[in-house]
């Protein structure tokens, strides 16, 4: 057995990305951090390598029964159980949190990173905005309780052309540019909207920063699509008056 402690190293490691992060959810110093990560990686025999901005370690039996040890102790109230959240409009559901829990980073986008949390027993709980794009394979295997369902719109800068006018057509809204949704991290939504003509300008987000998304309409030509849960964080973006594309939930 591996002490809960070196092993909440690894995992807030992985989850939170940087020692610093995890120190700081951890409350400890990122010197600790790193000596009980080095205490887990040598019991396990580890080695941990950076892609696309995430840690990973290969599969290892012995982990995966210890990971499962150390959540059914948080199940049982012998730590905080932790869950992740999608971006942005989920404070507003996840926000204070309930006693005997812990949040993450709260910038995951997409459903495969924050699947294979759980899936690996790093997390506990997910408040996912896209179960529209779960792999079926991931309903089967995890408890999933689907609470609310929404339509997904698009957004622009308030100097837009379109901005403030009424009954738009999608015909008016295929003239300008918009924000294609990021590849393989919501394939559902993304076939949908390109389906219909959207999504013309690619993007790579594998965290979520407003300047990476929002904050591209701010050339006053290019839509970007939002939630009415995300909009209620950017409401200086203009929502435009048109059918959704799509509707996604979660």
């Amino acid at each position: 057995m591996v002490d809960r402690e070196d092993l909440e190293a690894l995992d807030f490691l992985l989850w939170h990305r940087t020692g610093q992060l995890a120190a700081a959810a951890l409350g400890c110093h990122q010197a600790t951090v790193s000596r009980r990560l080095a205490r887990c990686r040598s019991s396990f025999g580890l080695e941990l390598w950076r892609e696309q901005g995430e840690w990973r370690c290969d599969p290892n039996s012995l982990l995966e029964l210890e990971r499962h040890l150390h959540q059914l102790g948080r199940f049982l109230g012998d730590r905080c159980l932790r869950i992740e959240a999608f971006p942005i409009g989920s404070r507003a559901l996840l926000l204070p949190l309930p006693q005997g829990w812990v949040h993450g980073p709260l910038d995951h986008v997409g459903v495969r990173r924050p699947l294979q949390l759980l899936r690996e027993r790093v997390i506990d709980a997910w408040l996912c905005d896209a179960d529209a794009d779960l792999p079926a394979a991931s309903c089967q295997e995890l408890a999933v309780l689907p609470l609310w369902s929404a339509p997904v719109q698009l957004v622009a800068d308030p100097r837009h052309p379109l901005a403030g006018e009424r009954g738009l057509s999608q015909a008016d809204l295929l003239r300008f540019p918009s924000l294609d949704l990021p590849a393989e991290d919501f394939d559902r939504s993304r076939h949908l909207f390109n389906a219909q003509g959207f999504g013309h300008q690619p993007t790579i987000l594998r965290r979520y920063d407003i300047a990476s998304w929002e904050g591209l309409t701010q050339d006053r030509v290019t839509l970007a699509c939002s939630t009415p849960l995300n909009h209620l964080q950017t409401p200086e973006l203009a929502l435009l008056d048109a059918p959704p594309p799509f509707w996604n939930g979660g």
